[in-house]
């Protein structure tokens, strides 16, 4: 199927060896969840890669690719990550379920703003935004998937799965923040007043497909990127980005991305529990 042929390229080479499915382990790497379960020989119980849990010694690991298949074994389900609830890649006619990085933008202060401005005003001024905004986001690899009028939902991995989704889409985060800082320069040349924006990132997996008359992306890694987006206000920063995210970031990358961002600690969001954030 579509749907496994791009699993098999874009994270083929995370699961190839005991080695890389370890590394997966260690850091809890969201790219694998629901792809890899891993059984612990001294308790007796199987977890998802993302499990908060203590990890284990690597001698006491076996690593399974389904519930059924570590369960089959003689493990049981662990309480805390509940594997079962992790939904691996799948093509169900209409409705794909994959993992990918969401992006959600908006405008701070926009109604003030449009108050200010005639109609044609305020339309010259989103037409601009949207422009200037697509422009990164297509210059990162990713889609502008749906204009919220002084906003927008963008997706990394809608179209194929990689194993740079999350990066790409955290990557793209920084870029609109530094992109925004640059035209704000112009609009103050030009006396306009500055622009702020808020960018939320989460990483996991997404259901696509119709509803409405349109293509739906649903699911609560959608649900949890719009909050991250709503906390910025409350943190007065541009970026907030989940810890889940960073973690579906090669170690490399990750360590690169988080010298650009700080950790403000676990946030409960509204409807979505408590997650550890970083901002910038």
């Amino acid at each position: 199927m579509v749907a496994q042929a791009n699993l098999h390229r874009g994270f083929a080479d995370l699961l190839d060896s005991d080695e890389a499915r370890w590394n997966a382990v260690l850091h809890r790497d969201a790219r694998l969840d629901g792809l890899l379960y891993y059984g612990v020989s001294s308790t007796g119980i199987y977890c998802r890669p993302v499990c908060p849990a203590r990890r284990p010694k690597i001698e006491n690991v076996a690593f399974f690719r389904s519930c059924d298949e570590a369960e089959k074994a003689g493990y049981r389900s662990c309480k805390r990550c509940r594997p079962r609830r992790a939904a691996p890649p799948a093509q169900q006619g209409n409705l794909s379920i994959r993992p990918v990085a969401v992006l959600f933008v908006d405008i701070k202060g926009y109604s003030t703003m449009a108050a200010r401005m005639r109609p044609d005003e305020t339309f010259a001024f989103l037409d601009d935004f949207h422009a200037r905004t697509k422009a990164i986001v297509e210059g990162f690899h990713g889609i502008v998937h749906k204009h919220l009028g002084d906003g927008f939902v963008a997706l990394f991995g809608a179209r194929e799965l990689k194993s740079s989704d999350a990066r790409r889409g955290i990557a793209c985060g920084l870029g609109l923040v530094e992109a925004v800082a640059k035209w704000n320069d112009e609009r103050r040349g030009n006396g306009q007043p500055p622009v702020a924006i808020g960018v939320g990132v989460h990483y996991g997996m997404v259901a696509f497909g119709p509803a409405g008359g349109e293509q739906a992306v649903i699911g609560d890694t959608v649900n949890v990127a719009s909050r991250l987006e709503r906390l910025t206000r409350r943190l007065d920063v541009a970026l907030a980005v989940s810890d889940a995210a960073l973690r579906a970031v090669s170690v490399h990358a990750g360590k690169q991305l988080r010298g650009r961002l700080k950790s403000v600690g676990t946030v409960r969001l509204p409807g979505c529990g408590p997650h550890r954030v970083w901002a910038a």
